[in-house]
This record gives C-alpha cells, structure tokens and sequence, in this order.
C-alpha cells in the first residue's frame, strides 16, 4: 500500500433549510477522485443536502448534529473515512455554525494511503440485488454479524471475482454511535 499525503480540505455550506448554498474549489477535484465528476458545483450548490447523504442511520446522525451546532453553535470533529476503490482515506468533519443557521462543513485529508482496487466499493461496479451494510463513518462493512474492514468482508463474503458485487446499504455501526444496520 502507497502513502498518499495531502493537506487539502473540501468546504461546502447549507442554509436553514439544510440546502447546498456554496463548495469550495477542491470540490471538483475531489469528486473526480471518488469517480463521482457529475457532482460539479452547477449539480450541487441548490439541492438540500440530503440528496447525497444515504441511509436512515446516517441521516439521522447528521440531523441530530445540525440541529445541535444550531441550537449550540459551537464547532464538532468528527472523523471519518471516505475511501475509493483504490484509495483508503482517513479523515475529519469539522461542523461550524456561521449564524442564521447557516452551517459549514470541512472534510480534512488526515492520511491517504493507495490499495489494490476493492470493486465492492466502486460506483461503476455491478451490483446484485443483494445489500450488503456498510458504515459512513468508518467504512467497514457488516459480514457474519460483525464489522469488518472491506478486504475482510471480500473474503468473507467470496467477492473476489464476483461478476455483481452486493449494493452497499448506507448505515452507522455500534463504534460509531449507531446501530447493527
């Protein structure tokens, strides 16, 4: 596995009403990276947030945060991993209230490494009607009653040269602060 080291950040803003109102520069780059280049700012800024945030579990974790920086404006870190198939990234969400209950949001790069491709968690693979669990937060993934990480799960679960691998259901595990999924 190579190292990847980055300082860069990715900003964006929600209003009130929890609508896209602003992405930073990086957003583009990034986007591209996680084979997602159709989420430039002319698709994003507009929509309310909650188009691009999936599963009940992480939906409500993250309305149980708004809601809290705008009752309490303070500011909330929270880590979290946001790997592509080929690359394992470690991060954190830095939540700030600007006022008005305008919210800003900061993913920050804290380490990045390269792997060899995980198709489970590409967005081109075939996917099966099966799901399969996987949490926002850490990105491991609900095989045999336990949270694994992704080449576990590959294992586990046979994927190797699966010709569908199983859709990914968006959740948030125990250690994260959620449920089984």
């Amino acid at each position: 596995m190579g190292k990847i080291q980055s300082t860069d950040s990715c900003v964006y803003r929600i209003d009130a009403a929890d609508t896209i109102t602003f992405v930073g520069p990086e957003w583009l780059r990034f986007a591209v990276e996680n084979e997602a280049p159709e989420l430039t700012e002319a698709a994003v800024v507009g929509r309310p947030i909650w188009s691009f945030i999936t599963g009940e579990e992480t939906r409500r974790l993250y309305a149980e945060l708004f809601r809290d920086l705008r009752v309490r404006p303070t500011e909330i870190t929270i880590p979290f991993r946001c790997d592509s198939p080929t690359v394992v990234r470690h991060m954190s969400l830095d939540l700030r209230s600007h006022g008005g209950g305008e919210l800003e949001l900061e993913g920050r790069l804290l380490h990045a490494a390269t792997r060899e491709p995980v198709d489970v968690l590409s967005r081109r693979a075939e996917r099966s009607a099966e799901s399969l669990p996987i949490c926002s937060l850490c990105r491991r993934l609900f095989v045999q009653g336990e949270w694994v990480d992704a080449g576990t799960a590959i294992v586990r679960r046979r994927l190797f040269n699966a010709a569908a691998v199983p859709r990914l259901a968006e959740t948030v595990c125990e250690a994260c602060g959620g449920g089984r999924g």
